[in-house]
């Protein structure tokens, strides 16, 4: 049980880094005025990051609930 957790905690740490980063790649390729369909692409990508960390977030929770 508690290593599940702690498997998902290091997971949403990778998560939450590659939404970071990918957050400052877009303001970057927006300030260097990137086609804008790879800008559209890299928001789609880190939309579904943020969809996957909060989700996890959840997961996370229901297992510090049970235990």
């Amino acid at each position: 049980e508690m290593s599940s957790l702690v498997s998902l905690q290091n997971h949403l740490k990778v998560l939450e880094t590659r939404h970071r980063e990918l957050d400052e790649k877009i303001a970057d390729d927006y300030e260097h005025h990137m086609d804008d369909t790879i800008l559209a692409n890299e928001k789609v990508e880190k939309l579904n990051l943020k969809r996957e960390i909060e989700e996890l977030k959840g997961s996370i929770e229901e297992l510090k609930d049970v235990s």
